[in-house]
């Protein structure tokens, strides 16, 4: 080979390489209200009511994660599998650590969510959706692999998964639960489910950095269209909260911050929970 041919299949080579994929990592910074998510504290001002309420669990489940360029290119990352957080592309966000009252979850947490994606550098924007894709939503919690195997987000065959479980406890009552999932489910194990509602929220943040910015989960915003310390008649509510089950009075003010219409599959109303923190 000449000198030539050899300086050409260097550049070639050179220029195949570069652009390559690098490592990415999306912080959560979960919140309640303006302070900061923890278990064993009080929290106050939260709901139609100002409620006082100590945390007993705080979960997420996002997968369809990327990133967004300049340009409006949707880039999607690369979920780096691992054993317990996240596996083939869907990542369980855990935000609390099982002190205090928070004795649902694991004494672990995690904040992230990490990838790759290719090396750009006009990345302004995410884009994630909450909840677990169908294909994911119904097997069996008991043998699925990690983060499918986390104690308390297994529903059932048919219902699935919890994409979102938080829970609070009110002064006035033990608990107030949300337990987002999928709903009007309908089917069997040999031949599979389908839900009417798959309840799934997309999720887009313009103006974020995933270099240096993170963003902010804000459980007191699924809660701020609703009275947490009223305790349910028994008769046109029967429990306190929303788990998504059909005509739950609370469900539309508390699934309408993520963006969701309750009962419906039609967009709704820009999402509120997350955002790029200041």
């Amino acid at each position: 080979m000449n000198l030539r041919a050899l300086s050409l299949l260097l550049l070639v080579g050179t220029a195949c390489g570069a652009g390559g994929d690098r490592e990415v990592t999306l912080r959560f910074d979960p919140r309640l209200g303006s302070e900061p998510f923890a278990c064993g504290r009080d929290f106050a001002g939260i709901g139609t009511s100002g409620a006082t309420v100590t945390p007993l669990d705080f979960r997420v489940y996002v997968h369809d994660v990327a990133l967004v360029r300049a340009g409006g290119e949707r880039v999607p990352l690369a979920i780096t599998d691992d054993e317990t957080w996240q596996h083939d592309g869907l990542v369980l966000l855990d935000f609390e650590d099982g002190t205090g009252a928070c004795m649902t979850g694991s004494p672990s947490k995690n904040l992230e969510v990490r990838g790759t994606a290719p090396d750009h550098d006009d990345y302004t924007g995410v884009e994630f959706v909450v909840g677990v894709p169908d294909e994911q939503n119904h097997l069996d919690g008991a043998t699925a692999p990690a983060p499918l195997n986390a104690q308390g987000l297994w529903w059932s065959w048919a219902g699935g998964y919890k994409y979102v479980r938080l829970d609070v406890r009110p002064t006035t009552q033990p608990e107030f639960f949300y337990h987002l999932g999928a709903t009007a489910c309908d089917g069997s194990v040999a031949a599979g489910f389908t839900c009417q509602y798959d309840n799934l929220a997309t999720i887009r943040l313009d103006g974020f950095d995933p270099d240096s910015d993170t963003i902010k989960v804000d459980g007191a915003a699924i809660l701020a269209g609703v009275d947490v310390d009223k305790t349910p008649d028994g008769m046109t509510d029967t429990l306190p909260g929303c788990m998504a089950f059909p005509g739950d009075p609370e469900c539309p003010a508390m699934m309408a911050p993520l963006g969701l219409r309750f009962e419906s599959d039609e967009a709704g109303a820009a999402q509120s929970v997350f955002s790029v923190a200041e």
